[in-house]
């Protein structure tokens, strides 16, 4: 398995979503190398031993360790929204990092309700002039 075929199985857990849906993001080879450069070894490495330990359910893993419960919410912050929000730092402070347009575009959240980001890929310039797919028009039920 590689490095990214595993950081995908973690946000499986993590996300809720499947790894095929993560994949098809294209934002998992990107998502694994900013996440292991932006957090301790060590801290990865337990998050991944405690969802092993588990059988892959973040809440019990969250129930016992709040550093662990912080990684997760922010992977999957990264996941759903495109931005990592970042973690606290020993002063208390947190250092989010925006990523470029992609990140916003490919975000989990447009696919969880069906929808896409608005005024990037589909549906399309103009798209908005039209009734969209399935819904009824005036006087139609």
């Amino acid at each position: 398995m590689t490095l990214t075929e595993r950081f995908v199985t973690l946000s499986v857990a993590l996300t809720g979503f499947d790894a095929a849906e993560l994949t098809a993001t294209g934002m998992a080879g990107i998502y694994r190398e900013f996440v292991t450069g932006r957090v301790e070894p060590p801290l990865y490495a337990r998050l991944v031993a405690a969802l092993a330990d588990t059988g892959a359910d973040p809440r019990a893993v969250a129930a016992k360790d709040e550093e662990l419960a912080e990684l997760s919410r922010a992977i999957c912050h990264l996941w759903y929204l495109g931005t990592w929000p970042g973690l606290r730092a020993d002063d208390g402070r947190t250092v989010p990092f925006p990523f470029p347009s992609r990140g916003y575009a490919h975000g989990l959240v447009w696919n969880s309700f069906g929808g896409h980001a608005p005024g990037a890929g589909r549906p399309g310039y103009g798209s908005w002039a039209g009734r969209p797919a399935g819904v009824a028009g005036d006087g139609e039920r």
